[in-house]
């Protein structure tokens, strides 16, 4: 299935946050984990037609509230707008 966001999204598959834990040994669970990471699957283009910043596999760090959750090929994905992605990591 090919899924091409429209206007400024980007579709991106989610990762599962990793269990931290503390200098003491205790475990931070992962819902209190608030960062959001993932890989970047598609790019829409901004409101000009041209592409948006980022490229298929970036790895990003993303939040907003508004996002659409959707399952691709039994992966979880979240389309959210560009305004959303907060920073983009270095590999």
């Amino acid at each position: 299935m090919n899924i091409i966001p429209i206007g400024e999204r980007v579709l991106i598959k989610t990762e599962k946050p990793k269990e931290e834990r503390t200098k003491t040994g205790l475990f931070i669970p992962k819902s209190t984990n608030e960062k959001k990471e993932g890989t970047i699957i598609e790019v829409g283009l901004d409101k000009n037609g041209h592409p948006l910043p980022l490229v298929k596999g970036d790895k990003v760090i993303y939040g907003g509230y508004s996002s659409e959750e959707i399952e691709v090929n039994g992966e979880k994905h979240v389309i959210v707008e560009f305004k959303d992605i907060v920073a983009k990591i270095k590999p």
